[in-house]
């Protein structure tokens, strides 16, 4: 497990920066490594997150993690049934699984300003997770979701966090590092992710000379 976890993880981050280079640099191909990229990530993100825990939480996680990914490959690359993933991948992922690891987290027992806290930081995924779904679909409703989430995320979970003094100081500190990193590259990610995705495409597009003459 651990062998086929680091050799598809290391074919995968060889494709995905390998599609960076080419699309960068428009290189012919980048299209049919971007799809090999994304194969490859959805094969690895269901591993990462299993090896060490199959709960029935995680392995939700796992298939919702690869439909998303699935998703946004089909999406860049035009192919049909992208939305059927995007909704199916993100749904899942905010109304099943987010919400089985905070009944988790609870059931695991502490005070009410830990329950208050967890809730704050699950209440904001899922309303992220929702918003980037809608913003991706086109739907409306998705900026009110995805800046209430803002709101959950950091004036509920993160302050909390950080005002709670029954937590040790260095491991605190630790734990804010990894999740504020991971905020910072996921929050890039995302924005490109839209960004592109808002581009409008064109199948066959006319050069400008032609559209100048048809006028």
């Amino acid at each position: 497990m651990k062998k086929a976890l680091n050799s598809v993880g290391f074919g995968a981050a060889f494709l995905l920066c390998a599609t960076v280079v080419m699309k960068s640099t428009h290189l012919p191909g980048a299209g049919i490594v971007m799809s090999l990229a994304g194969l490859a990530i959805s094969i690895y993100l269901p591993l990462f997150i299993l090896y060490k825990d199959r709960s029935t939480a995680k392995i939700v996680g796992a298939v919702s993690a690869s439909l998303i990914n699935l998703g946004i490959t089909f999406k860049f690359q035009h192919w049909p049934g992208a939305g059927v993933m995007l909704v199916l991948g993100l749904s899942s992922f905010a109304l099943i699984c987010i919400p089985m690891l905070l009944k988790e987290k609870q059931e695991e027992g502490g005070t009410e300003r830990k329950t208050l806290m967890n809730t704050a930081g699950a209440t904001g995924l899922t309303l992220f997770s929702l918003g980037l779904l809608f913003k991706i679909m086109h739907w409306p409703g998705a900026s009110v979701m995805l800046g209430l989430s803002v709101i959950f995320l950091f004036f509920g979970y993160f302050l909390l966090y950080l005002l709670d003094k029954s937590i040790d100081s260095e491991a605190k500190a630790a734990y804010l590092r990894k999740a504020f990193f991971s905020v910072i590259i996921g929050s890039i990610v995302a924005t490109f992710i839209l960004i592109d995705l808002s581009r409008p495409w064109n199948r066959n597009p006319q050069p400008q000379a032609m559209i100048e003459q048809n006028r």
